[in-house]
């Protein structure tokens, strides 16, 4: 964790949970964060803050422990509005009829969706992470808030930017008035992945920026066949090079895949269960 975000501890029903923020949201009517696995009421291997439906924890385990993060956030449950996350490159706006979109199951969360963004008031926006970056923003200016889901596909498709392209189309949102949160995620250390993936990153960093792929990419001398990739500057800098201003982003810096506090898909084999970046607009 770097300066930019700090961790929140909450006592909560079932012991302590925490989030880590954003230090820029403090100066905005928001709530932005993203969640630690302890705290929550899931038993074993989803101990304990699964806020996810999907992994095959118990539903009313799940609802329980959403019900932990809406009651701290003053709002219902209901009104968890959330897509199904197919690794897609699907942006969609939370309109009041989609309001509670994935709040209780998944059936009933938006499909084909893996970045959904408001202007709408008390409507708490979830993402769900075990390894993926999850990325939050925040349109200073229409006072309208995004998550966005960024594995590697979501990451390499450039998902943050044409969240905010879509933002622009709906509310006229511009690049240089976003904030934007990198949460816990995989880290460059971690991300290990055949030479195949590393060189199809090299060719789209190539494409966006004149930095030194070494910014984005490591092919280690003991393991030719493999790459590692960075892909919190592969975000950061897509977002840059359309007009982000540096300052404005804040990256987690914890690798989920080394901090046990965290899900991790790669370390815990696949079996695991899901934090949660929610970000919320309050009245202005």
């Amino acid at each position: 964790m770097n300066q930019s975000v700090k961790r929140i501890d909450v006592k909560g029903p079932h012991g302590t949970w925490s989030y880590e923020t954003p230090s820029w949201s403090e100066r905005f009517p928001i709530v932005m964060g993203d969640t630690y696995r302890h705290g929550g009421v899931s038993k074993a291997p989803y101990e304990s803050l699964n806020l996810a439906f999907h992994v095959g924890d118990e539903a009313q385990s799940v609802r329980e422990n959403r019900a932990i993060i809406a009651k701290y956030l003053g709002v219902e449950p209901k009104r968890i509005s959330c897509g199904n996350q197919v690794h897609g490159l699907k942006a969609v706006e939370i309109t009041e009829d989609l309001v509670g979109a994935g709040a209780f199951g998944e059936d009933t969360a938006i499909a084909d969706c893996d970045a959904v963004f408001t202007k709408l008031p008390n409507v708490p926006l979830f993402l769900f992470t075990a390894d993926c970056v999850a990325v939050g923003i925040y349109d200073a200016k229409h006072h309208a808030i995004a998550t966005v889901h960024a594995g590697w596909r979501g990451a390499i498709g450039h998902l943050p930017v044409l969240t905010i392209e879509s933002m622009k189309e709906a509310y006229g949102t511009e690049f240089k008035d976003c904030y934007i949160y990198l949460g816990p995620s995989i880290g460059p250390e971690s991300f290990e992945v055949d030479v195949e993936l590393g060189k199809r990153f090299e060719i789209a960093w190539r494409g966006m920026t004149d930095r030194s792929v070494a910014d984005i990419v490591n092919y280690p001398g003991c393991k030719l066949d493999k790459a590692y990739i960075n892909l919190w500057n592969f975000i950061a800098e897509g977002l840059m090079v359309n007009g982000v201003p540096k300052e404005n982003i804040a990256i987690s810096g914890t690798d989920t895949v080394t901090d046990r506090d965290c899900y991790s898909y790669r370390r815990e084999s696949g079996k695991t269960g899901r934090m949660a970046l929610f970000g919320m607009l309050q009245e202005r």
